[in-house]
């Protein structure tokens, strides 16, 4: 009898399914007026997230990220949770295309991306977020 052998997910982190409202922009040089777009994240993890786009993305391309976690201040500073959090600022990140399929409903692209620059401070704070979720 022979074995299968053993696959197993890779990811350093669990992904917490989750529609957030992402601002995507890719980075180039110029950068283009106007460039951003909005999309609609599937899922997050600390080291990645994972997006719905109009538009297909080249792998390894960099992408400046603005991530609208809504509750995620409250994170970020201890008293934080006592003032008004309507102001909130999104987690901002630098991450690379990792892959980009058609979805399955064949009318986007499911968009994966690695986190490769955030503040140390959002990471922590998006860490324990994640892990209260």
């Amino acid at each position: 009898m022979t074995q299968e052998p053993y696959v197993s997910d890779q990811r350093r982190y669990p992904r917490i399914p989750k529609e957030i409202k992402v601002e995507v922009q890719h980075l180039t040089y110029p950068l283009p007026k106007n460039s951003a777009a909005t999309a609609k994240s599937k899922d997050i993890s600390r080291a990645g997230i994972c997006f719905s786009s109009e538009s297909p993305f080249e792998p390894k391309s960099v992408l400046s990220l603005k991530i609208n976690l809504q509750g995620l201040e409250g994170y970020k500073r201890p008293h934080s949770r006592l003032v008004d959090l309507s102001e909130a600022q999104p987690l901002s990140v630098i991450g690379e295309v990792a892959w980009c399929k058609k979805s399955s409903d064949g009318a986007s692209f499911d968009v994966g991306i690695q986190f490769v620059n955030v503040y140390e401070d959002d990471e922590r704070a998006l860490a324990r977020y994640l892990k209260d979720t």
